[in-house]
């Protein structure tokens, strides 16, 4: 078969998955409602309760009966594997033949299915090995498995040391004020000052945001360096 897939999983399996995390992403609190991902799926709640249920069997999502879904570790391994795809994709897409994001996004969620390693290692090496989606969603690296060490409160950010944003994890409201702000994944940020009880001035872009200690303390940023990414683009 000349999709790959280190899972054999089928495509509608690794939609409920890559919904779950994209839901993640955008700030919705975990354990996602089975209302919310049908709705998102566009499916009826008992079909999406029925896969749940097989996700849940074979490891790849914790079901909580009446809260929701979130994924496992070995769900999120193979979610960063079929996102790296698709974002690698519209990269591709956008930077290379001039398709507009949201039509890339569609074109590449078509792709990420039936894409074999070795054709998405190389579309990485022609890109120049990306950190980011043209969305500023972060793309996962190759053989990358996400774990919470590779997440940081806000607060432990280094004062004076720029960053670039991979991601937020937050609550829906957190998230859509954070991101009025200019936090946002592919924003680069600057810590200046941390008080000493927790609230942070922290420079975003051309702009400066001061941040409660309550919202510092409830953020947490997954980072790459900016020297880091810039040394990989070389």
């Amino acid at each position: 078969m000349f999709g790959h897939n280190t899972s054999n999983m089928s495509e509608s399996e690794e939609m409920y998955l890559i919904t779950i995390a994209r839901l993640a992403e955008q700030g919705i609190q975990t354990p996602i409602p089975i209302s919310r991902l049908a709705s998102e799926l566009d499916i009826q709640p008992v079909s999406a309760n029925q896969m749940v249920h097989k996700l849940d069997e074979d490891g790849l999502v914790t079901y909580t009966p009446y809260r929701g879904v979130e994924l496992t570790p070995k769900g999120s391994q193979v979610t960063s594997v079929v996102l790296r795809r698709r974002r690698l994709w519209e990269v591709f897409l956008v930077d290379q033949l001039g398709i507009v994001p949201n039509e890339a996004d569609a074109l590449a969620c078509r792709l990420e299915h039936i894409t074999p390693r070795m054709v998405i290692d190389r579309l990485d090496d022609f890109l120049s090995h990306p950190a980011f989606s043209p969305q500023g969603l972060p793309i996962p690296a190759a053989d990358r498995e996400e774990t919470e060490e590779s997440l940081l409160p806000l607060s432990q950010i280094p004062v004076g040391q720029e960053q670039l944003v991979a991601g937020l994890r937050a609550d829906e409201v957190t998230c859509a004020f954070l991101e009025a702000e200019g936090l946002r994944a592919g924003a680069v940020i600057r810590p200046l000052a941390i008080s000493d009880c927790g609230a942070m001035l922290l420079q975003v872009g051309e702009n400066r945001i001061h941040l409660a200690s309550e919202l510092v303390g409830g953020v947490m940023v997954a980072i790459y360096s900016k020297t880091a990414s810039m040394s990989e683009e070389d």
